[in-house]
């Protein structure tokens, strides 16, 4: 999913592009940052930001990376140097428009822009996003407001009082509308499919749902479908009819899009069917086989919203019995499974259509992430398990991966942990046969990001990292205290 929106300065791209960003789960691309960063750059070396030639080259050669702050505000870093603040000048105002228009600075950002938008879902904001950067986006917004206002706006940011100060920023930003509008390489303008949305008297709250809502029915269109007519084409019974796209048609990326991307109970009647079936299938099996019995489940079951469920990973019995579970409760659940199973075509078809997501594991799987989140936020449950892969015995070393913490913290979802035992004795790894036996699991209380006392995005995520795994090996030590001799 990629979201454009331009408009002139001070129209308040930025504001509403941050709202959006924390709120509809995507990557905020602040394009507008990095050539205001490569005009500060120019400034630093004593560049003439007339000299195309040489302001070209310090964009090419300098770094520009994108950081989160303690309070979860966007940073911008030039070489590694925190530079948020010292960009957001009158002095930068003035000549950003001029490095911007040199098209071999512009090269080099789109280029960079285009990379982090096909990694994942993202918006993005300029002059330009939605008829140069990303003109395949799926949502295009042209968002604009009379020069007053944004004038006033400007001076406001600043926390400027003084109306002679407030003509200056006026006078500027209309000189810089039409240098923008005006220029030979990417001019400012709306894309023909852009939807204009004129803010001068809509208060930010407004702006945000207006544009929520087109990012809404843009998912659904690209889901619902997929996900409804494919299992028509494609079921158990069938498996040699597919949704191949005829000679000339695009063909999706990937043929699972539509699963990872939609919920569970808007698959098609086929795919639904499958997933019913498999839940019954194997809570029999399980039962029969391991007896197992869940303890304080309620604390899961009776939640409301989508909860982040860790657990601690001993056999591939582990999702199963907690799935099953929650799908007998009324609720659905995602589990995040390690990408490596998709070399097995079969296996990633079923994983795809029982709703499990794939996650590339010892990367930044921002893709991954932002699924998970979307499930958390549509209400269905997302389980994860932290030790990256199966311990089979005690002495075995363990990394713990932090990124359900991530995940709970964009969802503002809680984080239940959950500790099983027996299960690793039921089904050793190797070749080893499955042994009938007993199995307990135990859900433990949720956790919030509010009451761990810590302030600061990154803390409190690694402060939830830290404690949600506590209490799920607490839990699991108190379940082999009662259950002596259970793994």
């Amino acid at each position: 999913m990629k979201v454009a929106i331009d408009g002139p300065a001070g129209s308040g791209k930025s504001t509403i592009a941050h709202e959006l960003a924390t709120r509809c789960g995507l990557v905020l691309l602040d394009t507008g940052a990095m050539y205001r960063t490569v005009t500060l750059a120019c400034h630093e070396r004593k560049v003439d930001v007339t000299d195309d030639e040489a302001v070209a080259k310090v964009a090419q050669e300098i770094s520009i990376t994108f950081g989160t702050a303690d309070d979860g505000t966007q940073t911008v870093a030039l070489d590694g140097r925190d530079v948020t603040a010292e960009i957001r000048t009158p002095a930068i105002d003035a000549e950003v428009s001029a490095v911007s228009a040199v098209p071999a600075v512009r090269e080099a950002m789109v280029a960079q822009q285009r990379e982090l938008g096909n990694a994942g879902d993202v918006v993005a904001e300029g002059r330009d996003i939605g008829t140069v950067v990303f003109p395949d986006a799926e949502v295009k917004v042209f968002l604009t407001a009379n020069p007053e206002a944004r004038a006033h706006r400007r001076a406001l940011q600043r926390d400027i009082d003084d109306p002679k100060q407030e003509e200056a920023i006026l006078a500027d930003l209309k000189r810089r509308d039409k240098a923008d509008s005006t220029r030979d390489v990417a001019p400012l303008c709306a894309a023909d499919d852009a939807v204009h949305i004129d803010s001068s008297s809509m208060t930010i709250e407004e702006e945000v749902a207006q544009i929520s809502a087109l990012i809404d029915e843009a998912r659904a269109a690209a889901v619902k479908p997929a996900v409804q007519e494919e299992p028509a084409a494609q079921t158990a019974d069938e498996p040699k009819k597919t949704n191949k796209a005829k000679k000339g048609e695009d063909k999706p990326a990937d043929p699972n899009e539509a699963f990872y991307e939609g919920a569970v109970r808007e698959y098609g009647l086929g795919s639904r069917a499958l997933l019913a079936a498999s839940i019954g299938l194997c809570g029999l099996l399980s039962k029969t086989l391991w007896h197992w019995k869940f303890e304080n489940g309620r604390t899961l079951w009776d939640a409301e919203g989508g909860q982040m469920v860790i657990m601690n990973h001993v056999s591939m019995i582990d999702p199963i019995v907690v799935v099953v579970s929650d799908w007998a409760h009324g609720r659905r659940m995602r589990v995040l499974y390690k990408s490596e199973f998709d070399k097995h075509k079969i296996v990633n078809w079923f994983f795809a259509r029982i709703g499990a997501i794939p996650v590339k594991r010892g990367t930044a799987d921002i893709k991954a992430v932002r699924r998970a989140q979307r499930a958390l936020q549509r209400g269905e449950d997302v389980l994860v398990f932290p030790e990256g892969t199966r311990v089979y015995s005690d002495d075995q070393e363990v990394e713990i991966h932090g990124g359900f913490a991530l995940i709970a913290q964009l969802a503002k979802a809680p984080v239940i942990p959950v500790a099983i035992v027996g299960a690793r004795d039921g089904a050793p790894g190797g070749n080893k046969p499955l042994r009938p036996g007993f199995m307990w699991m135990r859900a433990g209380d949720p956790i919030t990001f509010d009451e761990l006392g810590v302030k600061g995005r990154k803390k409190q995520a690694s402060a939830m990292e830290k404690v949600a795994m506590e209490r799920v090996y607490a839990l699991r030590d108190a379940l082999r205290k009662e259950h002596p001799g259970k793994m």
